[in-house]
């Protein structure tokens, strides 16, 4: 391997390149992203949370190798990420709160600090929230389709980040230490991937043609269309489609300690965390159709999301649109997993893409797996990324993951 041609400048990419040649490699990189600087795509309009609860191995092993190398980014690269681990709090009503009780040990076998909170827990760590119904209108209840939050679950280890100046660091520092092999070639358009005899030759960008003996795709959202463009059908594609995620920065309700609270997912996927003196404000949106459309719709906070936060917190009717913003999921239709490993088509085409919204969580540790099985030829550090490889779409082997926000 003497060139590498990485698609997409977003956290994956970078996090690709930079443990490519942390790890012994010292071939030539190019890696290609369509803005104007690195990581201005789907990283930095994330949530930036991150956490280790999932209900796949794999994707707790991935998030708590990421974490701890969140925790120590700042002494590695020499810039602040905000690295914060003030929890992630899930609610729940009274039958999956159930179900929950009964999958902690799954957590705490795989190591994943969790602690179950109880209605007057989860009210003392959320000023001004309300766990039960009493003070609400029935038939606003019936109307949101509420019920009860029985109880929570408290990621300890979780919290927030901001993954973009990551992201920068990781190829502003590749670059810096390997400026004769590494190429970063921005406000540059694929226009495809030039595939000849099974195999990627290379990619035409900008319309100049640019070869190397491995291409990684890990344009997020863009992948799909990308091997289309490329002349790829459909049955040798990803299942991976763009998906709108709306973000809402609002001013918190006048609330002493309602800027101390873990990020916290309430009533129907509604979470909220604080974004420096505000709170920032989500919910994916049930009927959203695929599309690259990024354009934020304030109707739908005003006229949805607020309503059920003003349902469960005081004040919430206060909590006025400050700015937003849209971007997109890489979403997995199959599995909503990632995609990590060669196409069984093209023998030197790596997918790195169709992570579903928690490509940040685990970008770490995606970048530490790819450049071992680039290098090696396997997973060593964490073996469970294997189960991500795009055979077991064929061989029907999902790895369906159940918490996704």
């Amino acid at each position: 391997m003497d060139r590498l041609i990485i698609i997409g400048g977003g956290i994956i990419g970078g996090s690709i390149l930079y443990h490519l040649y942390k790890n012994g490699y010292r071939g030539r990189a190019v890696i290609i992203e369509e803005m104007d600087a690195p990581a201005q795509g789907s990283t930095s309009l994330s949530a930036g949370g991150f956490r280790n609860i999932w209900s796949t191995e794999v994707n707790m092993k991935l998030t708590t190798y990421s974490i701890k190398r969140f925790s120590e980014a700042e002494k590695e690269f020499g810039v602040s990420i905000g690295f914060d681990q003030r929890g992630y709090l899930f609610t729940f009503y009274e039958d999956n709160f159930d179900m929950i009780k009964e999958f902690k040990p799954n957590w705490d076998n795989a190591g994943v600090r969790t602690e179950i909170l109880t209605p007057e827990n989860i009210e003392k760590m959320v000023p001004g929230l309300h766990t039960s119904l009493e003070h609400l209108d029935p038939e606003i209840v019936e109307f949101l389709e509420l019920k009860p939050i029985a109880g929570g679950l408290l990621g300890l280890d979780c919290g927030i980040v901001n993954p973009t100046p990551l992201a920068v660091a990781y190829i502003e520092k590749t670059k810096e230490m390997y400026p004769e092999l590494v190429e970063i070639k921005l406000k540059t358009h694929v226009d495809r991937i030039i595939f000849e005899g099974g195999r990627a030759k290379g990619v035409i960008a900008n319309s100049e043609v640019i070869e190397g003996d491995i291409v990684v795709l890990a344009a997020g959202a863009w992948s799909a269309k990308i091997l289309e463009d490329s002349g790829i059908p459909e049955e040798q594609n990803i299942p991976v489609v763009p998906l709108k995620r709306m973000l809402y920065v609002v001013n918190p309700p006048e609330i002493e300690g309602v800027l101390n609270i873990p990020f916290t997912i309430i009533d129907k996927g509604v979470y909220f965390r604080p974004e420096a003196m505000n709170w920032l404000v989500g919910k994916a949106k049930e009927e959203q159709e695929p599309g690259f459309d990024t354009e934020p719709e304030k109707d739908y906070y005003e006229e949805f999301i607020n309503y059920i936060m003003q349902a469960r917190i005081d004040g919430a009717e206060y909590c006025r649109i400050q700015s937003m913003w849209g971007g997109l999921y890489a979403h997995n239709t199959k599995d909503k997993n990632g995609i990590v490993s060669f196409h069984p088509d093209f023998e030197n085409l790596f997918l790195a893409t169709g992570f579903s919204g928690h490509g940040v969580m685990e970008a770490p540790g995606i970048g530490q797996s790819v450049s071992e099985f680039l290098l090696k030829g396997k997973f060593e550090t964490i073996p469970e990324v294997s189960q991500l490889d795009y055979k077991r779409f064929r061989e029907n082997k999902l790895v369906k993951e159940t918490i996704v926000i």
